[in-house]
């Protein structure tokens, strides 16, 4: 049975090795774009030493003014360094300011640019910048493959008999190992002991992205089916100068005021959305992220009165329907972001492993034919 396995380990890894290896070296150069991107996009902000932040109400008024509307979300960081974030729609964000109100130009263009050419690659092996069929055919087949080698190699890996002297030299690297096929055999071994977990569960979240059978399979553990994708731009309520100068039923609260209420009960928050209302509504609503961005769990929103008079009901969590929060998960469990920066380096480290998993993989079997070769010959 062992040898069946060894077979057809050996088989995959020749078949789809450099295809694994595209896909594992670009997925570590993704490992920290978040953080990046966020570095390249702050650096705009130039702080004097005695400069203060603009007032929420000013910046509110200044992203009005840099074309805002009712509907549209201000995301502010708790970091007052930190650009703030006038959403108009899924790809139209308008970067202030926080000291000055002023738009930015997104200094982060030219990162995003290199990163957008590496995920394409990492997602459909768009080397000319051009998704194709074939190219996510050959992506999604790879990585399908990539969990049967997973597997099989788990499988070869364990131990016929659990004894430590045994045991040891498969999770430690060795010293003094004489040549490189010894080498390579022992790192192979070791970092496909200590890397398979992560790479199993990226492999496997990845095949989710890659086959609506296995996305429609997530969504059928809830009783659910997919959602429909909608294309439509979302509706925006233009704030026009008449819609500006309509006077509410109610003296409106001072913002800062407003979004202090919101965030007083989380005191770890690191960043806050705020909705932009029309002049005339009775609520604001605040959404307290305590998390990185991407953990829904992390994140509730906090509806106010704009009279001051304090929060409207219970603040509410993720609306989501399981099915939807599964799929979330996994969307980011693929990143290792679900988990922090400690999830992130992990799924780096572990992408990191899989293109020494290659390298070591090709080298032991590229041996292996030649010694085949050459026993024919004889």
């Amino acid at each position: 049975m062992r040898r069946i396995f060894f077979w057809a380990h050996f088989v995959m890894g020749l078949a789809v090795g450099l295809f694994i290896l595209v896909m594992a070296v670009t997925g570590t150069l993704l490992t920290y774009e978040r953080q990046i991107t966020a570095a390249v996009q702050n650096s705009a902000v130039h702080k004097t030493a005695d400069a203060k932040p603009l007032s929420l109400e000013s910046l509110s008024d200044a992203a009005i003014a840099a074309g805002g509307a009712s509907g549209n979300v201000l995301t502010i960081s708790r970091d007052p360094s930190h650009v703030a974030k006038l959403a108009k729609g899924r790809r139209d964000t308008v970067l202030l300011d926080p000291y000055t109100g002023e738009v930015l130009p997104d200094a982060s263009k030219g990162v995003k640019t290199i990163f957008s050419r590496i995920e394409s690659i990492h997602r459909w092996f768009a080397f000319t910048g051009k998704r194709t069929d074939a190219g996510e055919f050959l992506k999604s087949t790879a990585n399908l493959v990539f969990a049967l080698i997973l597997i099989s190699g788990a499988v070869l890996w364990w131990p016929r008999k659990w004894k430590w002297p045994i045991v040891k030299t498969q999770l430690f690297f060795r010293r003094g190992l004489s040549n490189a096929k010894a080498r390579h055999y022992n790192w192979h071994h070791v970092l496909a002991a200590w890397a398979f977990v992560p790479l199993l569960t990226i492999v496997a979240t990845g095949i989710v992205f890659s086959y609506d059978w296995a996305n429609r399979l997530v969504y059928a553990a809830y009783g659910e089916a997919p959602p429909k994708r909608s294309n439509a731009p979302a509706e925006q309520a233009a704030m026009t100068e008449t819609a500006r100068d309509t006077l509410p039923a109610f003296e409106p609260a001072p913002l800062d005021d407003l979004v202090a209420q919101a965030a007083a009960p989380y005191g770890g928050w690191r960043r806050l959305e705020i909705t932009l209302p029309t002049p005339d509504a009775p609520e604001l609503s605040v959404q307290v992220d305590s998390g990185n961005g991407v953990q829904a769990w992390k994140k509730r929103t906090v509806t106010l009165a704009r009279d001051g008079s304090g929060i409207v009901g219970t603040p509410v969590g993720d609306v989501a329907s399981p099915g939807s929060k599964a799929r979330r998960v996994i969307r980011y469990l693929h990143t290792g972001e679900v988990l922090g920066i400690v999830g992130q380096t992990i799924a780096g480290l572990a992408a990191l492993s899989a293109v020494v998993l290659v390298y070591t993989g090709l080298s032991l079997a590229i041996r292996r034919l030649i010694r085949m070769r050459r026993s024919a010959k004889a």
